[in-house]
């Protein structure tokens, strides 16, 4: 499934690197990355994409299946 998160609180390159990370150890395959804006295709659940992301610090303002 392809999902496009919408967050809130990604400021740096930094933030980016550490989301991706996060997508990647999720077995997500990375569409983009950029502040706030993230498209990833996974077999994971909507829950666990959010919840990876809030681990971080981030707010997940919507995820949308695409």
């Amino acid at each position: 499934m392809k999902y496009a998160i919408t967050t809130k609180g990604m400021g740096c390159p930094h933030c980016i690197k550490r989301v991706t990370k996060a997508m990647t150890e999720l077995g997500a395959e990375i569409g983009k990355v950029e502040l706030n804006d993230i498209v990833v295709t996974t077999d994971r659940s909507e829950a666990e994409l959010r919840e990876a992301i809030e681990k971080l610090g981030f707010e997940v303002l919507s995820v949308k299946a695409e």
